[in-house]
């Protein structure tokens, strides 16, 4: 499968691309994860979002980077998401693998900090995060970790 990156600042996205993002995270997160929550928290005009899109040009993953000083001290990664039906398929490490290289190379980040739910700390101390703390918001398990 053909897969093409591509970060975006919030004022370089398409309309298409912006409905597209909003729809792949409501859809999973809102839907199917049955969690409702605010997604539209303000913090993406100030962010850079990856697009991870097939070879129909289809978006099927999606992450998103916030700026230091506008949730944490540090760079943020969050919103970090495939589609179902492409899941299983080391998408989401790709996924992140590719932002963090964004990060540390286009954006000289030393720190990386993230908000991730509880059952998916060992796949980010896989990318060498280490939990802060761990708290509970919208009935899940979550925990906060720091990578530098």
């Amino acid at each position: 499968m053909q897969i093409d990156w591509e970060i975006k600042h919030f004022n370089s996205l398409s309309t298409k691309e912006l409905h597209d993002i909003l729809k792949l995270r409501v859809d999973v997160f809102v839907i199917e994860q049955n969690c409702p929550y605010p997604e539209v928290d303000g913090l993406d005009p100030f962010s850079f979002h990856v697009l991870c899109k097939n070879n129909t040009n289809q978006l099927i993953g999606t992450a998103r980077i916030i700026p230091p000083t506008k949730l944490y001290a540090e760079y943020s990664i969050g919103r970090i998401v495939i589609q179902e039906e492409f899941r299983r398929k080391s998408l989401g490490r790709q996924l992140f693998q590719y932002t963090i290289a964004f990060l540390e190379k286009e954006l000289g980040a030393d720190s990386i900090r993230i908000a991730a739910l509880k059952y998916l700390e060992d796949f980010y101390k896989s990318f060498n995060f280490k939990s802060i703390r761990e708290y509970s918001e919208w009935d899940y398990a979550y925990v906060e970790m720091l990578r530098n």
